[in-house]
């Protein structure tokens, strides 16, 4: 019987000395917006409305809400993965003056981004509607 007890107490401790998972699942992701004129919105909101617009994880399906961009910057934080984003927002600058912007450069499967650091920066390059 003590036996028996020795070799569980030897295996429980044998199973605790294994090496922790180190890998972070997170992404904290910042978006910066650069519009052709080298302008910066003080803002850039985007309508969740519009079928269009998306923030999505094509590895797990997750959709994301966009966050309101501050000075060309927009954070939040995603799971790591592969990312389809595209979308039409409204960007207010200093002068009171709004412009139509639209993003869609990872807009498709064959185009989508990469995020799969801690920390990463992802740059997108508005087009002005209007």
């Amino acid at each position: 019987m003590r036996h028996k007890l020795l070799i569980l107490s030897l295996l429980a401790f044998l199973g605790g000395c294994t090496k922790p998972a180190l890998d972070n699942l997170f992404c904290q992701l910042s978006l910066q917006a650069a519009l052709p004129d080298g302008r910066q919105a003080v803002s850039i909101t985007v309508d969740p409305a519009l079928p269009g617009n998306q923030l999505r994880n094509l590895n797990t399906g997750m959709a994301y809400p966009f966050p309101t961009f501050v000075n060309n910057l927009g954070q939040l934080q995603v799971q790591k993965g592969v990312y389809v984003i595209s979308f039409d927002g409204d960007a207010l600058f200093a002068d009171g003056s709004h412009a139509k912007v639209r993003f869609s450069g990872y807009g498709t499967p064959a185009t989508a981004v990469n995020i799969l650091e801690d920390d990463q920066v992802v740059e997108l390059k508005l087009t002005v509607l209007r």
